[in-house]
């Protein structure tokens, strides 16, 4: 029930939405799919679009779509004073969840704008690309799942890199392929990058999405033992591990199932966007402007309107849930994702940015492409919009570098988490820098590469806090000792250690700062956590409770070196601010 599709089957999920994403370094065999592009299987009709006085726009099942309900006065059609009645605009929202029928739509016209995740619109590109009418425009990014999404995993399965040969399963149709595929890619490169051998997982697809019953990858979890992993929606992922913690066997619960991760740490992942037709935009520039725009001021009062606690939450819950009474699960909805803001849309549209329109559609490209799910790569295009001007009369405060982590909080648990031994399997990736004896300047020139990755990944997992972690080349300890140094003086030379490591590691953190800044990307600085480890944790390994003696000039180099972690760290929820709070 649970194998592997064959590729018919494939198709027609691929039709249904499935947009396979792949991160970085991604291989061919971190995932299986369909080598038929998309556009093999449909021939939808397709229409010029002309000048409109009304505007029909789909609706997904996503805590970000709250902002254009309540643009339009929480109802499918625009009610008097609501913020798209007072910008002259006359919108029907339609909620739609399938790309297919939503692609269909947008080809004819009778829908000239799409809504979906980044991947999904990469996904239809071979069908909409081909027609200078139908090019999609990048028009508005909503924002990121940043929890909505989790990976719940058996006892044995204690990191990423643990994913190696393991059995997954996941919706063919969702979501959740996405970020699987940059969770995989990530993980074999540090498996690999640590001289292991990665092994392909088998991946298993499911119908469904959503609940504990049919043919759902929360459903195959609980009834197949066989399932190492399972990529949920958050309140499947609570249910799974008894309300997040361990589960325990009852209440519809996996007995040691556990969150791994869930988008609250890898939260720049899954894109949701707005995109519109090429000659639409060009018939209706002044229409599509006024939407945006709208958008920008509606995103800024629904966050003060959640706080107030005047949010229509069972409008919401109709339209986004078709139950009025869930209430709850609206509200959780809405914490479950990040809103982009005025400030997320700028940084959006510079393609210089390391979560920009265009580098996230290059990552997601070069799956598509390598598992021919698209027939060629496609340059698509962003609104000739400035989107600065847009919100001159908007108070966005993620204008200003404000911190995301309250880092006495996360200073704790980092150092909690390596007093007992917890901090690599708490980490989502992690890789040296290495440095030569008596170093203690890092130039960008010969560390940028390194530079690079620390800053897409900060971007990526902004949810996670990074680790660095200093060490110390243990050879004058070892000598010193054997010389017969007196206990006094090797208690000192260690303690010397650790202030050099903690200096190296402020160093090389304040180093990867400048250059992210210099580039124009600001970081924020209580993401790190900084250790210094001295010499207790060396490369060559530990022989009693001293450090081996290196045998080589290569071993004695590689204690020399500074460690980055993302570190898991979204249990501590207090820790974490999310950017819709402010």
């Amino acid at each position: 029930m649970f194998a592997t599709r064959p590729l018919t089957v494939l198709v027609n999920l691929l039709v249904a939405g499935t947009a396979l994403v792949a991160g970085p370094a991604a291989a061919a065999d971190d995932a299986k799919a369909n080598n038929k592009p998309l556009a093999d299987s449909l021939s939808p009709r397709v229409e010029a679009c002309r000048s409109e006085d009304s505007l029909t726009v789909p609706l997904r099942t996503s805590g970000v779509d709250v902002v254009p309900l309540a643009a339009n006065g929480y109802a499918l059609e625009t009610q008097d004073d609501s913020p798209f009645a007072d910008a002259g605009l006359d919108v029907t929202l339609v909620p739609e969840n399938d790309i297919a029928r939503q692609v269909q739509d947008y080809l004819s016209c009778d829908m000239p704008i799409m809504r979906g995740t980044q991947g999904m619109i990469n996904a239809v590109a071979d069908l909409t690309e081909n027609d200078e009418r139908t090019r999609v425009v990048g028009l508005y990014q909503h924002g990121f799942s940043n929890g909505g999404d989790a990976l719940v995993v058996r006892p044995g399965i204690d990191n990423p890199a643990d994913l190696s040969g393991a059995t997954l399963v996941t919706q063919a149709q969702g979501p959740h392929l996405s970020y699987m595929n940059r969770i995989l890619a990530d993980a074999r490169k540090t498996l690999e990058d640590d001289g292991g051998t990665w092994q392909a997982p088998d991946i298993r697809y499911t119908e469904d999405l959503r609940g504990l019953g049919g043919d759902t990858p929360a459903s195959a979890f609980l009834d197949d033992a066989d399932i190492d992993a399972a990529f949920v929606i958050a309140p499947d992922a609570r249910v799974l591990t008894s309300d997040g913690t361990t589960g325990t066997g009852a209440e519809g619960s996996v007995k040691g199932a556990q969150t791994l991760l869930s988008t609250r740490s890898a939260n720049r992942v899954i894109s949701e966007v707005y995109v519109v037709r090429a000659d639409y935009l060009e018939a209706n520039p002044d229409q599509v402007r006024r939407f945006v725009d709208t958008l920008f001021s509606t995103e800024e009062s629904v966050r003060e309107d959640v706080v107030k606690q005047i949010i229509d939450w069972g409008a919401v819950g109709q339209y986004l849930l078709d139950d009025a009474g869930a209430t709850q699960a609206a509200e959780q909805m809405w914490g479950d994702v990040e809103t982009a803001g005025l400030q997320g849309n700028i940084d959006w549209a510079n393609p210089d940015k390391p979560r920009s329109w265009k580098s996230i559609n290059d990552e997601i490209q070069s799956g598509l492409v390598r598992r021919n799910l698209m027939q060629s790569a496609y340059s698509l295009k962003l609104a000739d919009l400035d989107y600065a001007s847009l919100g001159d009369d908007l108070f966005d405060q993620r204008r200003a570098s404000l911190p995301g982590f309250d880092s006495d909080k996360t200073t704790q648990v980092v150092e909690d988490l390596n007093e007992s031994g917890d901090l690599d399997q708490k980490a989502l990736i992690d890789f040296d820098i290495h440095f030569k004896p008596n170093q203690t300047a890092f130039p960008p020139a010969e560390y940028r590469q390194q530079f690079e990755r620390v800053a897409e990944l900060a971007s990526t997992y902004g949810g996670a806090v990074i680790s660095v972690e200093g060490h110390s080349d243990p050879l004058n300890y070892l000598r010193q000792k054997h010389d017969g140094a007196s206990q006094s003086k090797l208690r000192s030379i260690r303690q010397a250690t650790r202030n050099l490591s903690m200096n190296r590691a402020i160093a090389v953190r304040d180093a990867v700062m400048a250059f992210a800044d210099d580039q124009g990307e600001a970081m924020d600085e209580s993401q790190f956590v900084t250790l210094g480890h001295g010499i207790s944790e060396p490369k060559t390994g530990m022989c009693g409770g001293d450090p081996c003696p290196p045998d080589t000039e290569a071993e004695w180099l590689s204690n020399m070196r500074v460690t980055f972690r993302m570190v898991n760290v979204e249990a501590e929820a207090s820790s974490f601010t999310p950017a819709n709070s402010w």
